[in-house]
């Protein structure tokens, strides 16, 4: 007991030491996200000895100046929460050998600028990652290097979900679709052909 009770000390130490660093980078990834009013902190409180230590580790935040910093998942929004995971993943990826990162409607929640900037640090991301997307936003889909549609249709009372590349034209439409709804007007695809163009010479210019 009095061994496992030396290493877990020894393991919370560096678990303080690690805590501020991460809290630092996270901070920083938020600020690039267009959260830079933002507190994040590793509260590490201790407990009683167990297999994973004698660490109780809780992730805080505090959205607004002012207020206190408490748990995420209690105070967070659908689009904070978002670009938290997204903030963290980032972080976490330099330091494990993963080669590929899922985002799975990592959009939900947010839109405008903030969508922009979640595409902007994705297509980052994919500099040294696959990164696979799925996504309901115009913003962040045009900033991807391949578009893939996912499909759910019955079949013999059955469903079934296919998934196929989309050439150039097909991207296009597709963006169109998610700008416009159902009906793809001459002036929408227009301005889905302009995003897509428009979203390439950004990614290019900010991954330089």
């Amino acid at each position: 007991e009095k061994a496992a009770m030396t290493a877990a000390r020894a393991l919370s130490d560096g678990r303080r030491q690690a805590a501020e660093r991460l809290s630092a980078q996270i901070l920083e990834e938020l600020r690039q996200l267009d959260m830079g009013k933002i507190r994040f902190a590793v509260d590490i409180v201790e407990k009683p000895l167990g297999a994973d230590g004698i660490d109780q580790v809780r992730f805080l935040m505090s959205a607004n100046v002012g207020e206190e910093l408490r748990p995420i998942h209690k105070i967070a929004s659908g689009g904070e929460l978002a670009r938290i995971m997204l903030a963290m993943k980032n972080v976490l990826s330099e330091q494990d050998m993963v080669g590929t990162l899922v985002f799975d409607e990592v959009d939900t929640g947010v839109s405008g600028r903030a969508a922009q900037k979640v595409a902007e640090k994705m297509a980052r991301i994919s500099r040294r990652k696959q990164v696979l997307c799925v996504t309901h936003l115009p913003q962040i889909a045009a900033m991807a290097d391949s578009h893939f549609e996912i499909e759910k249709n019955v079949e013999e009372n059955e469903t079934v979900t296919s998934i196929h590349p989309l050439s150039e034209e097909d991207s296009v439409r597709e963006l169109a679709r998610m700008l416009g709804g159902a009906k793809i007007t001459d002036s929408v695809l227009a301005n889905a052909s302009e995003m897509k163009e428009l979203a390439q010479v950004q990614k290019s210019a900010r991954l330089k």
